[in-house]
């Protein structure tokens, strides 16, 4: 009889500890309050929780999120497209190596998912016409339409590379021709594809094995009928119209992604691997010069730039969300700054930062 009540007490105890344990957690999944910066704190074993604050970095309230494995730590750029939010979709326990795109409803937080199949995203790109995906299973360029849901299907001839761009259906992307091995080294060559995913055709454009081959490149901007790749201490731009490459040489070493801001472009050069601090140069695509160049101490896992407003997502050595105030004369403000207390169980990491 001691034993059953013993029994009996410490699962009554254990229940217990399970209930506090779930009654701190948010259950909420919609947005009650207004915000403007999102961070997405997520585990593949795991609840996803979406941290919501206010113009001041404040935290207004915390959201669940239906899906496990969602970010892309910084490789991907979040794109946002009439009010939804389209992310990377990694896949859980049950589901893993999900090839996915989840998209929430930043009014509602009610979410959807879009399913690519087999492999892992690369990268992908939302414009008015659907999603564009590029996947590592078999190199493919993947296409489904907002416009009834069409879906297509494009395996690239050669390996493929991280990133693409988009403009209308055109995909384009860097892919990697292994050499062929003879009585010499073999050398790999690397070519400029764009794919269709309208007609469902690929064209070969251009042998940038000089150009861009040494370099992994993972973040690539169209922008007024050009490509954009930040390449090291270089900007390389593709003309389409000239069907060729060319370079503006950079101030530094490490610039590894760009953003656009109306007439500007804001390239960011930092060593993300080694949690360095970042260098952000203000580009004018007219002129091609470098307007003003801007340091900030943090190092910049993910950056969002709108009317000179500048949001920076560190995750190490303390993850926090800072917001700056970029001037015409080079300086920069820091107006505010944010800890993200991240969960500490189940593998949770801050994966991504997203701006309303």
């Amino acid at each position: 009889m001691k034993i059953q009540v013993k029994l009996m007490c410490a699962i009554l105890l254990m229940m217990a500890v399970v209930f506090t344990k779930c009654a701190g957690k948010p259950t909420k999944k919609a947005p009650e309050q207004p915000y403007a910066v999102g961070v997405i704190d997520s585990a593949n074993f795991g609840t996803t929780y979406l941290y919501l604050l206010d113009e001041n970095l404040k935290e207004t309230e915390t959201l669940r999120c239906p899906y496990h494995g969602i970010g892309s730590f910084g490789s991907t750029p979040i794109q946002i497209a009439d009010g939804v939010l389209y992310e990377k979709w990694m896949g859980n326990t049950v589901k893993p190596n999900k090839c996915a795109v989840a998209a929430m409803d930043l009014q509602t937080g009610e979410w959807k998912d879009y399913d690519f199949g087999d492999g892992v995203i690369e990268d992908f790109r939302v414009n008015e016409h659907g999603i564009f995906v590029l996947s590592n299973a078999a190199s493919r360029v993947d296409f489904c339409s907002f416009d009834g849901g069409e879906r297509v299907s494009v395996e690239v001839e050669n390996d493929a590379g991280l990133c693409i761009s988009v403009h209308g259906y055109d995909v384009y992307l860097i892919g990697t021709q292994m050499g062929q091995a003879g009585d010499g080294e073999a050398e790999d060559k690397c070519f400029l594809y764009r794919v269709n995913v309208k007609e469902q055709s690929q064209e070969q454009l251009l042998d940038v094995t000089e150009e861009l081959g040494e370099n992994t490149l993972e973040y690539t901007l169209w922008h007024e009928g050009r490509m954009y790749i930040p390449n090291g201490d270089r900007l390389s731009i593709y003309e389409p119209a000239e069907n060729k490459v060319r370079h503006v040489a950079l101030p530094g070493k490490e610039a590894c992604k760009i953003l656009s801001d109306g007439e500007r472009l804001y390239i960011v050069d930092c060593d993300i691997q080694n949690d360095g601090e970042t260098d952000i140069y203000c580009f004018y695509p007219g002129t091609e010069e470098i307007q003003a160049s801007y340091h900030i101490a943090e190092s910049a896992m993910q950056t969002y730039i709108r009317d000179g407003i500048c949001y920076v997502l560190q995750q190490e050595p303390v993850t926090k969300v800072c917001k700056y105030r970029l001037m015409e004369d080079g300086m920069c403000e820091k107006v505010n700054e944010a800890v993200i207390q991240e969960e500490t169980d189940d593998g949770h990491r801050v994966s991504d930062l997203f701006v309303k």
